[in-house]
């Protein structure tokens, strides 16, 4: 308990040090990615039921739906928890700062999908209860996983560079390994049972 205690104060200390402006930039570029989403599902149509499409065919194939229709906690908690990891570790690849396209990506995708649920006449109540009841918990969850892989990818940047801000591997590695075990999983854990079991039943209300 003594060992929970003392992570929990490094964890708080990490977050409210240089990590939050990285942080609050990724939650923007989350922010203005849904914005540009939302732009072009009313500009281009035609392309939101394409990339539409091939994110229902991912879902499928990722075996989140099982046989009856219905979403499976396990499954979508895994898909969930790879593609979390998958942003972070991105960041090791120095220089590109891939794991903002993570954000992009999934930031347009919010913003597509509520251009096309508008656009066919759906409520934005509907969207809502279709995206926030989970996504308050997956959403902050993405943007830590960024965040981390952003953090990391600047981090090795400073350390090939040999920058006097450097901050060692370890530490590097031991403080964002701290943020995805105490904060992002547990977020995705919430996330993955909410969507399964009390989504569906907020997004009936709105039918």
């Amino acid at each position: 308990m003594s060992w929970l205690k003392e992570q929990t104060g490094l964890l708080g200390g990490f977050l409210r040090a240089d990590f939050r402006v990285v942080l609050r930039l990724c939650a923007l570029t989350l922010a203005l990615s849904a914005l540009v989403g939302f732009a072009i599902a009313y500009a281009a149509p035609e392309v939101v039921d394409k990339v539409l499409e091939a994110f229902m065919n991912q879902i499928q194939e990722a075996g989140v739906v099982d046989e009856t229709g219905e979403l499976s906690v396990f499954a979508l908690l895994m898909n969930n928890w790879r593609a979390m990891l998958t942003s972070a570790i991105w960041g090791l690849i120095p220089f590109l700062f891939l794991p903002v396209l993570s954000l992009f990506v999934n930031g347009a995708l919010v913003g597509l999908l509520g251009g096309w649920v508008l656009q066919r006449g759906g409520s934005l109540a509907f969207y809502c209860a279709g995206i926030l009841p989970h996504g308050v918990f997956e959403i902050p969850a993405l943007v830590l996983s960024a965040a981390c892989g952003v953090y990391l990818c600047r981090g090795l940047c400073r350390i090939i560079l040999n920058r006097p801000d450097k901050v060692a591997a370890v530490e590097l590695f031991s403080e964002l390994l701290r943020v995805l075990v105490l904060v992002v999983a547990p977020l995705t854990v919430c996330a993955a049972f909410i969507e399964c079991y009390i989504t569906p039943v907020v997004m009936a209300f709105f039918m």
